[in-house]
Formats: structure tokens, C-alpha cells, sequence
């Protein structure tokens, strides 16, 4: 009986390269969906304000943990389990040209207004503190996927408290930064999670990763 081959660890150079260029086609198209770098450099500014308000939580992608609940970080700054849904919404307002001011953050909690799941589970809601879900800043209902062009995921297994709180930034950062994420559409949504098509969209043009 034959066995079942093992993945290479190196891959055809020539059918990389054709990834690669993909994501360099789809960058330069005009059918690509397009964030002014305006409005990408004010998000920066307002995620860095927002990370420097120690009043604020810290919105991370961890939806194995309660999506809402709250989680108080070894240095005491406030933790939010997510799923995508924070960078669809910064997204949504993004490319309508929007981008909040910190008070109008500081108001949305007081509010619950920022998205942290695409639908809650009835089970966890006394669990959670945070209760909105995505809705109308949804992106798939155009027909788009949001990859991210920096992993957003921890891949430490520690606590979350425990986390190193400048890990626990990157983090946030990466999730919610126009410059962090390109959009695709969703039947070719796994292309997004290559390296190989994210090069080639970077070297396109339209995405500058922040640095």
C-alpha cells in the first residue's frame, strides 16, 4: 500500500511565483477595494491614542475565550476577547472614509456600540459585558473576506493576563489597522492566508504595512 506523500517543505518556485504575481494583479486592480492613506494614517493615530489610554480596553482576537467578557491584564489594563469583528468594523468605517475620534471611542463602550462577536451565544450572556455584534458593519454582505497582512492571532498558550502587555498591543494593533488588512473577494478568500500572494500584494502598491 502506497503512502500518503508528505507535504514539501519548499514548494515550486514557478507556481509561487504565479501566487505571488496574483496578489500583485489584485493589488493593482481596479476592482480592488481601496483605503486613502489619509484615512489609514488617522486610524493609526487613533489606535496609538487608544493604546495609550490606559482607560481604554484592549479589543484581542481570542475567540476561544468569551467573546465581551472582560479579562483584567496582570498590569491592570482591561482585556476584550473578540472575533474578527472589531476589524470589519474599523474597516466598514474606513472605507466610507470615517475614522472616530477617542472620545467618540470612549462613548461607544460607554455605549456598547464596537462590535466584538458576529453573533453572540445566548448561553454566554451573563457572562459577557460587552454584548454588540457586527451587524450592519459586516463587509461579507458585499461579497469581501478581510485578510490581515500581519498574523493577528496569539500564539503564546499562556494565560491572557499573563501575555506580555506590549504582545497584547501588537495585537490589537494588527487587528484593527487599515494598514494591516486588504480585502478580497470571498471565494477567493484563501489566498489572503499565503505569504506568498500577501508579498506580491504589498509589492502592488495599494497596502503599506505599518511599520
Amino acid at each position: 500500500m502506497k503512502e500518503i506523500p508528505k507535504c514539501p517543505d519548499e514548494l515550486p518556485t514557478n507556481i509561487s511565483n504565479i501566487v505571488r504575481n496574483l496578489g500583485r494583479l489584485w493589488a493593482d486592480s481596479n476592482v480592488c477595494p481601496h483605503i486613502e492613506n489619509d484615512i489609514k494614517i488617522s486610524w493609526d493615530k487613533l489606535l496609538s491614542e487608544w493604546v495609550d489610554d490606559t482607560s481604554l480596553p484592549l479589543l484581542i482576537r481570542k475567540s476561544s475565550l468569551i467573546r465581551g467578557s472582560e479579562i483584567i491584564h496582570s498590569s491592570g489594563r482591561r482585556i476584550i476577547p473578540t472575533d474578527n469583528s472589531p476589524a470589519q468594523w474599523s474597516c466598514n468605517l474606513a472605507l466610507r472614509g470615517i475614522t472616530p475620534s477617542i472620545f467618540e471611542i470612549r462613548e461607544a463602550f460607554k455605549n456598547d456600540s464596537i462590535p466584538i462577536a458576529f453573533a453572540n451565544k445566548k448561553e454566554e450572556e451573563n457572562q459577557r459585558k460587552y454584548h454588540c455584534s457586527l451587524g450592519k458593519y459586516t463587509i461579507n454582505k458585499n461579497g469581501w473576506k478581510l485578510c490581515h497582512i500581519s498574523a493577528v492571532g496569539l500564539n503564546s498558550q499562556s494565560i491572557i493576563r499573563d501575555i506580555e502587555i506590549n504582545e497584547l498591543k501588537k495585537a490589537f494593533l494588527d487587528l484593527l489597522s487599515p494598514s494591516n488588512y486588504f480585502l478580497l473577494p470571498k471565494e477567493w478568500g484563501g489566498l489572503g492566508e499565503t505569504s506568498e500572494f500577501i508579498q506580491g500584494f504589498l509589492i502592488g502598491g495599494r497596502i503599506n504595512n505599518r511599520t
